[in-house]
């Protein structure tokens, strides 16, 4: 009986290796919905609303683009879909100007840019290079990165501005967080003296947001309005992910402990900012999915299941509602879709290996 048990054993393992994700029959499902109800084969542009017609802003087609990206890390029938969607979105690059970036909409040249919505551009472009190794996505990471470190300046001792144009006169670490960790992961992909650059900007970013923003928990404030010196003290997931990803980056670079112990009081601090009846991130989709990555993240740097179930919760969380009455926007959905496709990572070879090399790779 003993033996017979032993040599069901393996029998039942690859029993359990062949059983279908339940991440990845999600992941498929919303993204073959979001294909069916907001993609535009013609343009190569997804729409703000489900059935709409007018494509999304660049923020939600950057989410959006993070998704596809995911997906095509296991289906490589997405990969024309992100070189299509890549090309669509150059009718939001501003090409009229000293410094290119991507405006809110599609572009006439002299919209008020968002510093944060390129800097999301740049980690996702990146992601896409690693993935297929085509330079065009490397390229304007880099030219992206270039625009997103032009909003330096010295007012209020630093710091990258939200608005090109200085709507709202604030500075705020949802541009400041993405800003210093796009720095720090382009600059493995770059020789030196240009990845030297890179990672001393980021330091500088981050040097700046810890100072400025870093709250007694260690979660991050919103903003600071220049003008007036008051802080927004509203901790919100997108920003406490970004740089507690920006501590790990700062970690796997240095050594220091100091920074993944920095990210590890963060990871402690994000149960303050679940909501206690679902267990979820209180934050809508848009911004909590940011925090399940870094949740995610955490988790593969330190081994602790504890943040990847966190993650796995959310997910849960986010795809019953989907189920129940999916989000008529575009971002929300493209945020559930990038949250599971994350997580389909973290359950297959191919996710796996891909994570496992980005988060040792080093300046070239």
């Amino acid at each position: 009986m003993r033996l017979a048990r032993l040599l069901l054993f393996p029998a039942m393992l690859l029993s359990a290796v062949a059983a279908p994700s339940v991440h990845l029959e999600r992941a498929v499902e919303v993204t073959e919905s979001i294909q069916e109800n907001f993609w535009d084969r013609k343009s190569g542009l997804y729409a703000s609303k489900s059935g709409g017609k007018d494509p999304d802003m660049i923020w939600g087609s950057g989410v959006m683009f993070s998704a596809v990206v995911g997906a095509a890390r296991h289906d490589k029938k997405y990969r024309p879909v992100m070189r299509k969607f890549f090309e669509g979105m150059d009718a939001y690059w501003d090409v009229k100007v000293k410094i290119p970036g991507y405006e809110p909409a599609r572009t006439q040249g002299g919209n008020d840019k968002y510093y944060d919505d390129n800097a999301w551009m740049v980690l996702t472009f990146l992601e896409a290079y690693e993935l297929t190794g085509e330079s065009r996505y490397l390229k304007r990471a880099e030219e992206t990165l270039e625009f997103v470190v032009s909003g330096w300046d010295e007012e209020a001792g630093g710091g990258i501005w939200w608005h090109e144009k200085h709507n709202g006169d604030c500075k705020n670490t949802c541009v400041n967080g993405p800003g210093a960790l796009g720095c720090f992961r382009l600059a493995r992909f770059e020789k030196e003296p240009a990845a030297a650059k890179w990672n001393a900007f980021g330091e500088k970013i981050t040097v700046w947001t810890v100072k400025t923003l870093q709250a007694p928990n260690g979660l991050f404030s919103d903003a600071i309005n220049v003008k007036t010196k008051a802080v927004n003290r509203d901790q919100l997931t997108y920003n406490a992910g970004l740089m507690l990803r920006v501590f790990l980056s700062l970690h796997a670079r240095t050594g220091e402990r100091y920074y993944l112990d920095e990210a590890l009081r963060m990871g402690k601090a994000a149960e303050g900012l679940l909501d206690r009846g679902t267990g979820a991130y209180r934050d809508p989709i848009k911004w909590a999915h940011l925090m399940v990555e870094a949740d995610l993240e955490l988790y593969r740097a330190t081994g602790d299941k504890a943040y990847h179930q966190r993650a796995v919760k959310n997910a849960a969380h986010h795809y019953a509602e989907w189920k129940k009455s999916p989000a008529p926007d575009l971002i929300s959905q493209a945020s559930l879709a990038r949250e599971l496709w994350l997580l389909v990572d973290h359950e297959t070879p191919a996710g796996i290996e891909f994570w496992k090399k980005s988060d040792k790779a080093k300046a070239r």
